[in-house]
Formats: structure tokens, sequence, C-alpha cells
């Protein structure tokens, strides 16, 4: 067995454990084509074998049986002296002075330092535990200072660092390294990640004259510079560098300070050159090792870089660019439909609707079969789960779009759509055609007949959503009377099957709609302001407002209609202010001195029923498990003014704000040139914006109505799988995926304990409530495993404490007034004309609107729901406002600009 091993022995292959964690990064460094100064290794079996001699390891034990908090230092000192004491392994001494440039050469200076199994792990990196030991020349001190390796393994801050991270005290696996010393003249380190701000994308490089056991061992005074890795930005502070420390003149071993001269002390170590190669170097090593790197480096005096050592840095906890597979998360838009933690069969279903929704809408406008097939992966991914909240993984919805002509157009459409609050660029994932002759020849052809084909499919929206909304409602009516809980669980799966065959796989409707909403909505704004000089970006809100004839505001108007006739009626107000919503659902629909109010209430639940806070997730209660939701609103209501509950006012105002905005497009049109066409243009795709955002909204609402009929048919399974004692309550189910409840029924489960199943995932989604006033941010990046390494943290500059908030104006109207802070619709609202400020809105918060003055939501887009309906009712509205509930209390009074978007504070 050879007791020393030489990497120029091991070109490639796999490297032995036993030469020690440093040691095998460098032997990987060598691999990767770095410049890293001649090795060799000691094996730990070497320290093994020397152990096992003259009863060395027993001794060691002995001395470490006795080790306590107070007797560290004196159980290390002795266990030094026994190893310094003892023999080398037989032919070791032989094996290094076959090594030339140290058995030949005898003055020649080498390093030795530690290697030990666990160091520079990705765990743990062992920083300054063990002993380094520079210009030792000659074999007999060679020797020597491996004993002395050796024992650095039992020193005192060895033990206790050892001790605090729960690994072995004995044996030590030590291996140590043998290498080269270089006369290095500039050293440093350079981080791939700032360990300070724990930012993945800069590079911190910090540099001085001398060896570099300035830096790591004396503290002397040393140069910073930062890479941004995003930007290519460096930034240099040259420190004052007095002194430096370099090798003894003398010959001696170890190392001595010397003054700086005066012309270099202020200036930067490395010239810009230098630092650039380091930089390039660190990268080329980050990307090789998938993490952050911890880098030790050095220039020679004929300025040639060597890569002393690389170690994982362990205290960054985003592993960052360096791990490859980046993705982009953004819940700005979908956080209206999904809002906080979603459960696992409200996923799995979205996933599988998202995957067949984008397969058909591909197909259907001409995408090639081949393309669609090829692109699979990026519809089965369109949405991600990330601490139980539902994400977009934007990499794919620009896949997505990329199949389609215009796509640098789009790409701005879809961003302002998604309510994306920056530019992003996913170049280094989707690429483009090049070449001349490919883009003219092959691309061009096949973008010219996909851009006809849409053309076509366009021109017949209205047919194509008047024939699957007749479709949808026929099959509606089937599904929704039948009784769920007389199926047997085959016949509940026939039926989901036939909804999932008979709507999903034709849900083409909705999507071509929602691509002609991206499309005319985004040229109305660039038309708005390009055109018409609008930089605040709200006339095309106040374009579209006014919209009339939107199915999902009908509840609502329907419930102020019932207030008004509350309010003619004295003895019914008087209840109503009186009791609490709790007792007015129990009490209402039984008082005969509330027949007509009750009644009302029935019907509204008969036709609305299904509907719920968060309505598009299946485990939440629709209306008919909780009506006394409906009596709270109607509470609300009563305290408002008489005025904001008049439909026919609502109207009347909507119908001003969208005439002025006509007025205002108008006048700003007449003074450009070719004013005829530009007209002729702008009423064209405002005709289709209005056309669209109409139709979306009625769409979204079949949409509803069907969540609300599966909503059903899951609970009823719920409750069958309780009867049959596999489950304890039915909402259990909703712990479960889907595929996982049909292979249950059907025998494909490969896991059949689903009492158990729900255990473990109720305690892990119980994890992510109780986290989630601080959850991951609404948008931000991941690399490598998304859920190892990651923090799901969006990293920005801290937003300054003091100063005006601003958030994008969706709805005009300046209010003054107190907020009121809501986080849920369940909550006791006393809303009395607030502001209401939440983080967030999805359609079932819409009933509270009337009550207030105004309306701030942190996340959300200009297209959200909660803002559209907003619009149409005339209230103003700020979206998407970055820290708000970080910098707003309930009951403060601001003043809030729904144009402008600003919020005073």
């Amino acid at each position: 067995m050879s007791r020393v091993f030489d990497p120029a022995r091991h070109p490639s292959g796999t490297v032995t454990p036993a030469i020690g964690g440093k040691a095998a990064n460098l032997w990987r460094l060598q691999q990767q084509g770095c410049p890293v100064p001649d090795w060799v290794a000691v094996p730990a079996e070497a320290f093994f074998e020397a152990l096992a001699q003259e009863g060395l390891g027993e001794r060691i034990a002995q001395q470490l049986a006795r080790l306590d908090e107070g007797n560290s230092a004196d159980v290390s000192a002795a266990i030094r002296d026994l190893i310094l004491d003892s023999p080398l392994p037989e032919g070791l001494v032989s094996e290094l002075q076959a090594v030339d440039w140290i058995g030949a050469a005898p003055n020649e200076a080498v390093s030795v330092r530690s290697s030990a199994a666990d160091e520079d792990g990705a765990r743990h990196s062992f920083a300054g535990i063990h002993e380094s030991y520079l210009y030792v020349r000659g074999l007999d001190s060679v020797v020597e200072h491996i004993r002395r390796v050796w024992a650095s393994g039992y020193q005192q801050r060895a033990l206790l660092y050892r001790r605090s991270n729960g690994l072995t005290l004995h044996p030590v696996p030590m291996a140590v390294i043998i290498q080269r010393m270089v006369d290095a003249h500039i050293s440093g380190v350079a981080f791939t990640a700032d360990p300070t701000a724990q930012d993945p994308f800069v590079v911190v490089v910090s540099s001085l004259y001398g060896l570099g056991e300035g830096l790591v061992g004396a503290g002397l005074a040393a140069d910073h510079a930062h890479y941004d890795k995003r930007t290519r930005a460096i930034s240099v502070t040259p420190a004052e560098k007095e002194t430096q420390l370099v090798r003894d003149p003398h010959g001696g071993e170890g190392l001595v300070e010397q003054p700086v001269p005066e012309s270099l002390r202020d200036a930067a170590a490395l010239s810009t050159e230098q630092l650039d190669e380091v930089i390039q170097a660190a990268l080329a090593i980050e990307r090789a090792r998938w993490r952050p790197q911890d880098i030790e480096f050095c220039f020679d005096a004929q300025q040639r870089l060597f890569i002393l050592q690389t170690r994982d840095i362990t205290t960054v906890a985003d592993v960052g660019p360096a791990a490859g597979h980046r993705l982009v998360w953004d819940n700005s838009n979908i956080i209206e439909s999904y809002s906080g933690v979603t459960s696992p069969m409200t996923f799995s279903f979205i996933r599988h609707a998202y995957t067949v929704v984008y397969h058909c809408f591909s197909e259907v406008m001409g995408i090639p079969r081949a393309t669609v097939k090829a692109n699979q992966p990026v519809f089965e991914n369109m949405l991600g789960l990330i601490q139980g909240q539902v994400y977009y993984n934007l990499m794919n919805w620009y896949r997505l779009i990329q199949q389609f002509p215009g796509y640098g157009m789009n790409k701005r459409f879809m961003e302002s759509m998604m309510g994306l609050r920056e530019q992003f660029d996913p170049e280094d994932q989707v690429s483009a055609p090049t070449g001349w002759g490919r883009k003219w020849l092959v691309e061009f052809p096949k973008l010219l007949r996909l851009a006809l084909r849409m053309i076509a499919r366009f021109s017949r929206l209205d047919r194509t959503v008047a024939r699957f909304q007749a479709r949808f409602m026929t099959l509606y009516q089937q599904w929704e009377a039948m009784d769920f809980d007389r199926m047997p669980p085959h016949r509940l799966m026939d039926v989901y099957r036939d909804m999932e065959q008979k709507l999903l796989w034709n849900w083409q409707a909705p999507i071509i709609n929602d691509f002609y909403v991206m499309i005319h909505y985004g040229a109305l704004r660039a038309i708005c302001r390009r055109w018409c000089g609008d930089e605040s970006q709200s006339l095309q809100n106040d374009l579209i407002c006014g919209n009339g004839d939107i199915e999902s505001t009908e509840p609502t108007r329907m419930l102020m209609k019932l207030a008004l006739r509350i309010r003619r009626d004295p003895a019914m107000v008087a209840l109503f202010q009186e009791s609490d919503h709790k007792e007015l659902a129990r009490r209402v629909p039984v008082d005969p001195a509330c027949a007509e109010i009750a009644a009302e209430v029935q019907t509204y639940l008969e036709r609305y029923g299904f509907r719920c806070i968060n309505e598009l997730k299946l485990e939440e209660p629709s209306l008919r498990e909780t009506p006394e939701f409906v009596y709270q609103i109607l509470q609300n209501y009563l305290q408002v003014d008489e005025s904001l509950l008049d439909a026919e006012a609502m109207e009347a105002r909507e119908r001003e704000i969208r005439a002025g905005a006509e007025r205002t497009a108008d006048e700003a049109l007449r003074k450009r040139s070719f004013t005829w066409l530009r007209r002729i243009v702008f009423r064209r795709v405002l005709r289709n914006a209005r056309k669209g955002v109409r139709n979306r909204e009625n769409m979204r609402f079949a949409r509803t109505r069907i969540y609300g009929v599966l909503r059903e048919l899951i609970q009823a399974m719920g409750r069958h799988l309780v009867r049959v004692d596999v489950l304890d309550d039915a909402y259990d189910i909703f712990y479960l995926t889907i595929d996982e409840v049909w292979d249950y029924v059907k025998g494909t489960a490969v896991t059949t304990d689903l009492r158990g199943l729900v255990s473990l995932r109720r305690k892990e989604f119980d994890g992510y409530r109780a986290i989630e006033a601080d959850a991951a941010d609404d948008h931000f990046e991941t690399y490598g495993i998304v859920y190892v390494g990651n923090r799901f943290r969006e990293i920005r500059p801290v937003q300054a404490a003091d100063g005006d908030l601003v958030g994008t104006g969706c709805c005009p109207g300046q209010v003054t007034a107190p907020v009121r802070i809501v986080r849920s619709p369940r909550d006791d609202l006393q809303l009395n004309g607030c502001i209401l400020v939440a983080a967030r809105t999805d359609p079932g918060w819409v009933p509270l609107y009337p009550a207030v003055s105004g309306i701030l939501i942190e996340r959300g887009s200009i297209l959200s729901h909660s803002a559209i309906v907003a619009r149409e009712m005339g209230i103003p509205a700020i979206v998407g406002i970055p820290g708000l509930l970080e910098r707003i209390e309930d009951g403060q009074i601001v003043t809030m600009n729904g144009q402008t978007g600003i919020i005073q504070t």
C-alpha cells in the first residue's frame, strides 16, 4: 500500500477519501486545469498505522476519556506530546524521499498542511481549526511537521469544534498535504458569495502584499473588491497596507513582518487585469463545484496566478448561481387566486389543469405537434409550490410565449399582465434562432403561419366564447344537479374523469381570450403612453372602466340591493345592528318576522352558494357551508352611506370616468399627425381590449362555478373515506393529491396508509401556516435543487423607512381616511368607509368593497380581478405596493391617489 498520494499518478478517475477534504479539493482543481503548485498527500491510513504502533491510539483514548470543559487544554497538550514522540509508519519516509522536490532538494521550501477527511466539506469547513506550516525545508523537518499536523487534530480548538458539531473525537482521520511554496508577492481570498451580506450574486476579493497568512492569520489591512455577477460591475476599496508577511530572508522557517514600500501602501495590490483574472478563475471554480467557494490565491514575482486551496462556503444560506438550474418564481398575479398556504389537493389539481390547458392551447393555436410534445416538461411545470404557496415558474411562461410570433412585444405585455415589478431577461435559458438563413428561410415561414392562425382564431373569438359559455352551462347544470353523496367512489372517479375530458381538455376559449387580452391590453397601454402622453399609466384603466355586463359583479350587486331593502325596515336595521353575524345566520331563517329577508338570502345562496373566500382553493368552505359570512357582509353594508349602495349611481360614476378618459384620449390624438389613422387604430384596440376583459371576467366566473362542483365532489369522497375508516375527517382528503385519491380507488397506490400520509402532510403544512407571515417573498430566484440551499428571498435594496409608498394605480380618485388592515375576510370587520389594506385579495373579497373608501393591496397587478372590480365599482385602488404592511399600522390616516399610485403616510 502506497503511503504517499501523488496526483501525477492519478490524472483522472476518482480520488480516495483518505487524502482528506482539502487535498481532494486540490486534486479537483488540478482536474479542472487550475494552476496549483505541486503537492503530494500523506493519506489518513498512515496516521491510523501510527496509532496502531506502541498502543498510541489506546493512550490517546485514555486521555480523551477524562475530557471535560475545564481540562481541554491539558488533555490536548498531553495528546500532542504522545503524537510528537511516536514513530512514523515504516516506509513513509522513504516514499517521501522519492518525491524529487522533497528528498532530492533539501533547500526546496514546502508547506505542510492539514487535510482531515471531514475538512473543507459542504457542512464543516474547519477553517483555522488545524495547523499549517510554511517554508519547511529538508526531509527531517517535513517528517517532524507531519507529526505536528497530526497533533493539531487534537488541539483544544479542534476538540471543541468537533464536539460542538457532533463529530467523532477519535480517531481523527487526518491526512497531510506537502506542497511546494510559492514566493507570493500578492495574496488574497476570493469569496464567490458575500458571506456577510448573504448575497450569492456578489464576489468579494480581499488582497494584500506578501503571503496570505497576513490576511487569514495576522489580520493585516487588505483591499476589498466587490463584483456583481448580474451587472458585472466592479468596485474596489483600497486599504492603507503598512506591513506585509514574507519569508524569512535569513533562510529560516516561517514568516517575518516587513513594511510595505510607501509608494505601494495606498494603491490597490491587484491590478485591474489581475483582479479580473482572479474573478474569472473563482467563478469557474464555483461553477465546477456547484456551490459558493472560499478560494485562496497568490501571484508570484512573475505575476503568475496560483490557486492554493478552495473550500465550500458553509455560512451562506443560498447556494446561488453556482448550483446552476436557475429558476425564477413570482406570485404577484396568481396570489389573487391562491393566496396563503394551498392544500396538496388544490395544487395537484391546478398543476394538472395548467398542463392540460396550455398543451391544448398550443395545439389549437397551430404550434407543430412535435414542438408541443417537446414542450411537455414546460406545460407540466408552469407552477411551483414553495413553502405551501403557489408560484409561477416564470422561465416556462417565457418559453410558452416564445412559441408565438412577436416574442419581444408579448414578453412585455405578459410582464405587465402578471404585475412583474421589473423586466426579466431569460436569455440564459431561452434561446432564439440565429443565422440569416435559418431565421428567414426556416423560422420566418413558421412564424408567418402561426401569425395567420392566431389572427384567424382572434377573428372568431366571439363565436368561440359564445359556444364555450353555452356548452359550459349545459355541462355545469348536469354535474351541479348530481347528488355526490349517493355515489360510490368509482362513480365519483368517473364523474371527475368526465369533467376532465369534456371541460378541462376543452378549455381553449378562456386561454385564447387571455392571450387576446394580453396583446390588446398591452397595446392599449402602449398607445396611451406613446400617443396620449399618459405617464401615470392610468388612462388605459379608466378607458376599460364601466365595461358592464360582467357576471362576477352580480352577486355583490344583489347583496347591495338586499342591504337597501333592510335599511327601509327599522326593525330589521335594529336586529342587524344588535346581533352577531353568527346569531343572525341562526335566527333569520327560522324567525317569521324575517321571512322575506331569509328568502332573499336563500335565493342568493342557491344562485351563488358555490362561492367562498379563496374560491379557487378546493379546501375552502363554500357560502352554503358558512352562510354567516353573508350576514356579516350585510352588516357592513348597513354601516356605509346609502349612496354607496346605489348600483345605478355606481354605474353612472363608472360611465363618467370612462367618458372622461375617452375625451382625454381624443384630445391627445387630435394633436398628433395622421389623427384619423391613429383614431382608427386606437378605437379598434380599445374595443378589443374591452371585449377581452369582459370575456375574461365572465369566463373566470365559469371557472368559479366548476370549482364549486369539484369541491362538493371531493368533499363527498372525503366523507366516504371516513365512513370506511380510511380517514378520520372528511377535510383530511385535502392533504392528499388528486391522483393519490383515485389511485387508492383503482388499486395503483404506492402508499395505502392514507391516514399516515395525511398526518405527515398536516404536520408539514401546519408548519408553513405558522411561518406564513414571514413566508417566501413574492419574487425570487432558486438554483440547483429548489428545496435545498435556497431561502426563497428576493435580494434587493432595503426600502427607505421614510417617504411615500408607491404602487400601481388601478382606479382614479384621492382619498384621505384611516386604514383597516384585513388579514382575512373572516376577521371581525368594522370597515365603516376606511381604506382597506391587505397583503392580497381574491374574488371572494369583493363583497367587502362597497363598505370601503379605497383599496391598497401589497401584491397584485393592474389586471388582477380585484383591480378590475374596483374599477367597475369606482373605488380608488392601488396594487403592487412593496413594503405596505411593514409601513402601515391599523387605524393610521393616509392619503392615497388611485391615479398616480402614491400613498402619503
